[in-house]
């Protein structure tokens, strides 16, 4: 306080305070109290306890500690700072000149309402600069903008705020658009932004969160339900062994991909790209807890009966029968305007005598052939009756003798002969080779219904909100539907995500 300040204590009684503490507690006595003290002049006003045994045992508003008639508050004495605390001054000036301590901030301004000062000298000329008029000094942190955003006038640290909107909440749990956006994504996004604007940049960002929000969201509603049910104080526990695996088994190959030395540098770069090695540990361990509670939850541990697999295979015999089909060999050649069909007869017919003289049939093919495998012998994989193109070579493949060599076939635009390898004919799978199978089919039909019956009760218990909620065709706090997230991708002029 100034010299002029007062205090006012009651209406129309004003005392003149000094700067000095101890006046400052003289005035706040007087303050509580309105009293003078009178009680007992040779009780030491610094002493609570004696001072609390003089007052009468009977009155209950000494009991409450209030103050009563002819009674004074404890006021204890001011204390003092040894020499070199922060804080204290050693010659009263406040300018930052001295050699005051003003390492301390404090809310209690020496002269209210009067410009902010220097805290505190600069260290050294660096340090000063950066310190400007202002006397603060600014902590250092420069942000590396992705490829495109210094171009697009993008200003640091932009990047980083923008993956930190909120897009979902999951019961109590927040989902950030970075959670989102997986290192492949944001390599991705790094490699098509450096021509696009702002806004274009912002739209492939929604675009990729609109595609996996769904599955992200039903990660978290069962990571929120385990996180009900195990023991707060195990939760860190687990998150280490998860860590650990993730830094053993996932984050070399994620440098490794990134083609980075190691995990610092690999850090570094997602952070340029608005992510964190910290936030992808978390995602891991998010999703690897859901994926374990929901394998606990999910038991499937029972044997499927014989009958109801005999039953799914009378029921679905049709997926049973496959095609005929049949690997062959083909030599072409194709007749054109100038060369008429006489030639290209005999053309054929010489390679024709040259495979039948011994000559292998894909050095044949390789060397002369003009049909769409000649550069590989001539040669077709398993094929099934009805997929080929020409008719005329299809009804050859299914009918003529297995390794014999064909007559020359005709199907207007080229001349062919043509060898079988192998054949398969039409059939059905039998049961007893397709027990294993329909087992299978069985238990993971089982276990999606236990799936959807478990999320369904804790989806009732957990509330879920996205921003794609409001969009056409999307779910109630699931995001939007296939179609709905489809329909959302198909955005003019803009770059689409490949594997």
């Amino acid at each position: 306080m100034s010299q002029t300040e007062t205090v006012m204590l009651h209406p129309g009684r004003h005392f003149q305070t000094r700067s000095s503490l101890a006046s400052r507690c003289c005035a706040l006595a007087l303050l509580a109290s309105g009293v003078a003290s009178a009680q007992n002049p040779s009780q030491p006003a610094d002493d609570p306890a004696a001072t609390a045994a003089e007052l009468p045992a009977t009155s209950a508003a000494a009991a409450r500690g209030m103050v009563g008639s002819g009674q004074r508050p404890h006021v204890p004495k001011a204390l003092s700072r040894p020499e070199g605390w922060p804080g204290g001054k050693t010659d009263g000036k406040t300018d930052g000149k001295g050699d005051s301590d003003n390492h301390v901030l404090s809310s209690i301004l020496p002269n209210p309402g009067g410009p902010l000062e220097p805290i505190a000298t600069p260290i050294n000329a660096a340090d000063a600069k950066m310190a400007g008029k202002s006397g603060v000094i600014q902590a250092g942190f420069e942000e590396t903008l992705p490829s495109g955003a210094a171009a697009a006038g993008q200003p640091a640290g932009a990047q980083s705020l923008d993956n930190a909107r909120v897009v979902a909440r999951v019961g109590p749990e927040v989902v950030l658009e970075g959670d989102l956006l997986t290192p492949t994504a944001l390599a991705w996004l790094d490699k098509v932004s450096g021509g696009l604007t702002p806004e274009q940049v912002r739209e492939l960002k929604t675009q990729i969160c609109r595609q996996v929000i769904k599955q992200h969201v039903e990660s978290m509603v069962i990571y929120v339900d385990a996180c009900r049910t195990i023991p707060e104080d195990r939760i860190p526990e687990i998150e280490k062994k998860v860590n650990e695996a993730f830094d053993q088994q996932q984050l070399p190959r994620l440098v490794k991909d990134a083609g980075v030395a190691n995990a610092l540098e690999y850090d570094q770069l997602l952070r340029s790209r608005g992510q964190s090695l910290d936030r992808i540990r978390k995602t891991f361990f998010e999703r690897a807890l859901a994926q374990q509670w929901i394998q606990q939850k999910v038991v499937n541990d029972g044997e499927i009966p014989h009958a109801e697999m005999i039953a799914w295979y009378q029921n679905h015999l049709a997926e049973y029968d496959y095609p005929a089909k049949a690997r062959f060999e083909q030599l072409t050649v194709k007749i054109t305007a100038g060369r008429p069909r006489g030639q290209a007869w005999n053309m054929l017919a010489a390679m024709g005598n040259d495979v039948m003289q011994g000559k292998p049939f894909a050095d044949v093919a390789r060397s002369r052939s003009e049909g769409p495998t000649a550069a590989t012998g001539g040669s077709y994989d398993w094929t099934t009756r009805g997929s080929l193109v020409s008719k005329v070579i299809d009804e050859a493949v299914f009918t003529m003798p297995v390794g014999q060599l064909t007559a020359i076939l005709d199907d207007g635009s080229a001349l062919h002969i043509l060898r079988v390898i192998e054949r398969i004919d039409a059939g059905r799978t039998p049961f007893i080779e397709a027990q294993v199978g329909i087992r299978n089919q069985l238990q993971d039909e089982r276990r999606k219904r236990q799936m959807d019956e478990y999320f369904a009760t804790v989806r009732d218990r957990t509330p879920v909100w996205t921003i794609f909620d409001d969009e056409p065709g999307s779910q109630p706090g699931g995001g939007p539907t296939q179609a709905g997230a489809q329909a959302g991708t198909q955005t003019a002029s803009q770059p689409r995500m490949t594997k």
